[in-house]
């Protein structure tokens, strides 16, 4: 059992999270297609090139589609084609998430999308300047 992963975002983003992630894992994640958001003329494009994308992706156990806003243009991309396929769609992604997806991409799809969301939840934080130096504020 393995889970495909596509990311579609705005411009580059998709590629250098998956960049920075092989960094951080010190492993390949080839198995990810990356299609970055286009725009032309007010119009959707790139549907074509998700299709295929998830298509490809899908080794039989779904397909899990990242993308980085929610309402946003390649949010509604995807949200637009995803009816066709046995896929899902997480939006926010961050770092954190990537890693957790790809670390449980073996898991079924439907554990996968809670993976993902508690991942990108995992990774956002919110620190305070330390009122007295080593020592973290409480909770």
């Amino acid at each position: 059992m393995s889970v495909g992963i596509v990311i579609v975002t705005h411009g580059q983003t998709g590629q250098s999270l998956v960049t920075d992630a092989e960094f951080i894992l010190g492993q390949s994640l080839h198995r990810i297609r990356c299609i970055p958001f286009k725009q032309s003329g007010g119009q959707l494009t790139g549907d074509d090139e998700l299709k295929q994308a998830i298509a490809q992706s899908d080794r039989g156990d779904g397909v899990l589609i990242l993308t980085d806003l929610v309402g946003a243009s390649p949010a509604n991309l995807v949200n637009a084609v995803i009816k066709e396929f046995n896929a899902a769609m997480v939006t926010g992604i961050n770092l954190a998430m990537l890693i957790r997806v790809w670390n449980y991409r073996d898991t079924a799809l439907e554990s996968l999308i809670h993976k993902a969301v508690q991942g990108g939840k995992r990774g956002v934080e919110a620190f305070q300047p330390l009122s007295e130096p080593g020592r973290l504020p409480q909770p």
